[in-house]
């Protein structure tokens, strides 16, 4: 380890080997001495954002003795196989002084007493258990991983548990890959300046495989502007240019959730089945935690129409290599009621039998794709009292990064790719005038 602020107690004689030895990239040192309240390690893939965030967290047990740390995703069942992994055999190693604790609950404990524990922000609820982690409630430093993947009220959470003793200096680190530009993290950290942001790209990192840069290269519109270039942009040529995610007046409210007895419930279906190109990990890509461009998912969207005649995203059930029954008694189980119907597309006789065989009502449309469009577009647009007829909830996160990727090609058509979300959500808003 290196740097003025995390270099262990130099009493230790020349002979001692070392353990799981880290060795900062030139571009690391900067942001490894760095004590800014929040760290922000953004820029293209590659570039060593994650290694560094994770040797710093360790780095920083290991020095102050009674260190509470955390490491956060999002969705902490992605942390098996991933972070908890890396961590064991890249960072830590076979250290004698750190013990890795598998239940109840995910934690390193150092031999000083510093603890180092795995934590997901699912919800509101996990936000709540914040409050219960480590020792006294109180954090000394975390890595929010995958930054984009969260909401502002999570990083709001996490910094009123910031508020740990064991060292003179608190810190949040959040490495991210670039998202669009009303990100809150673009907005708030970046151009609102509460952080303190180092730059990364895969030429920086000697580690990557010599033919890395050439796979990146092979990114194409969006991607390749993001994950190449590290550039916070928008998909070109958006559909729904009118979809807003991330303003408080925004479409993304936390005011779309279920209300009992707020009004009548449906289900809005688009099919699929293919992975494309990642039948192994179920058409996910790992590295954003979205679909693959060229998968098929099948979405099941849960939708309250409220009194006042608005549309409320609450819930979804997106799919891949799964059978259309076994999706849909996912979706019954649950906790809100049966829908009053189940909008689908047209083809869809699989769909509509398996609907049937559940007990529900289908509702088959045949809308135009054109002016379909023109009328959920219409649904996000506010008007001119800032009112939208269409609100989705936070936790919706396939459903938002389709609306944010969904596009058109050269020619003014739409891309068959991140369209199947909003393509259950059009036919339903064609469909509701007659619901």
């Amino acid at each position: 380890m290196i740097g003025a602020t995390l270099q262990p107690n130099q009493t230790a004689q020349a002979s001692v080997r070392p353990l799981a030895p880290f060795a900062p990239l030139p571009w690391q040192i900067a942001p490894w001495r760095d004590q800014s309240r929040v760290l922000l390690l953004t820029g293209a893939a590659g570039g060593g954002k994650s290694r560094l965030a994770a040797e710093k967290v360790h780095g920083f047990c290991l020095r102050y003795g009674g260190a509470t740390g955390l490491i956060v995703r999002k969705v902490k069942a992605s942390m098996a196989s991933g972070t908890v992994l890396f961590l064991r055999r890249q960072v830590v190693g076979n250290d004698p002084a750190v013990r890795f604790i598998d239940s109840p609950k995910l934690r390193f404990e150092y031999r000083n007493g510093s603890i180092l524990a795995f934590v997901g922000l699912q919800d509101e609820d996990a936000r709540e258990n914040l409050k219960s982690i480590g020792q006294d409630g109180a954090v000394d430093i975390a890595l929010m991983e995958e930054g984009s993947q969260f909401e502002e009220e999570d990083f709001n959470a996490m910094i009123a548990r910031m508020r740990g003793k064991a060292a003179p200096w608190r810190q949040i680190i959040i490495p991210t890959n670039p998202d669009a530009p009303t990100h809150w993290i673009k907005r708030r950290l970046i151009d609102g300046q509460e952080a303190t942001v180092y730059y990364s790209k895969a030429s920086d990192n000697f580690h990557n495989p010599v033919d890395y840069e050439a796979w990146l290269a092979t990114l194409t519109g969006v991607d390749y502007e993001r994950l190449v270039l590290g550039k916070w942009v928008q998909a070109s040529g958006i559909v729904y240019d009118t979809w807003s995610d991330g303003p408080a007046d925004g479409n993304i409210q936390k005011s779309a959730d279920y209300v009992p007895d707020g009004g009548p419930l449906y289900w809005a279906m688009d099919d699929g089945y293919s992975a494309g190109s990642a039948p192994a990990t179920a058409g996910i890509d790992p590295k954003t935690g979205g679909y693959v461009a060229d998968a098929h998912p099948r979405v099941i969207l849960l939708i309250q129409q409220r009194h006042d005649g608005r549309y409320c995203v609450f819930w979804e059930l997106y799919a891949c290599l799964k059978r259309s029954d076994d999706q849909i008694a996912e979706a019954q189980a649950l906790p809100f009621p049966a829908p009053d119907y189940v909008i689908h597309g047209p083809g869809s006789a699989e769909i509509r039998g398996a609907i049937d065989e559940a007990g529900l009502t289908p509702w088959g449309h045949r809308a135009d794709v054109k002016e379909s469009i023109k009328v959920l577009r219409t649904g996000f647009a506010p008007d001119r009292n800032g009112w939208r007829k269409v609100l989705v909830h936070q936790r919706c996160q396939h459903l938002r990064r389709e609306l944010a990727s969904y596009r058109y090609d050269n020619k003014g058509e739409p891309v068959k790719s991140f369209d199947h979300g909003p393509d259950a959500l059009r036919g339903l808003l064609w469909v509701a005038k007659d619901l």
